[in-house]
């Protein structure tokens, strides 16, 4: 694990454990997702990609799919777990939200 001095204070980045399943051909967008915890950059790009996931086609993107963000918080080491499961899970959320129809009554 790579160790980070933050303002004094020493932190560990996120990781891979045992049980991490992703592709080598999503490992861009997997070493993305682990950078979530740090980089404000990159959730607003995750929660973008969440927002879009409905309306956008993505099939032939290397992109882990929000039905998988769930278990990629589960199956990594992070500074704060609590922190990255809330992110995920919202982002899985707000996916699955984009993904449904809008109900106008008539």
């Amino acid at each position: 694990m790579t160790i980070m001095m933050c303002a004094g204070v020493t932190a560990t980045r996120a990781a891979c454990a045992d049980g991490c399943t992703v592709e080598p051909a999503l490992r861009a967008h997997h070493d993305r997702l682990l950078a979530v915890e740090h980089d404000a950059d990159e959730v607003i790009e995750l929660m973008e990609l969440a927002v879009t996931w409905g309306e956008l086609e993505y099939a032939d993107e290397p992109l882990v799919g929000p039905d998988r963000w769930v278990e990629f918080a589960a199956t990594h080491l992070w500074v704060d777990a609590t922190r990255a499961e809330r992110i995920f899970s919202l982002a899985a959320d707000i996916a699955a939200r984009s993904m449904l129809r809008p109900h106008i009554a008539a």
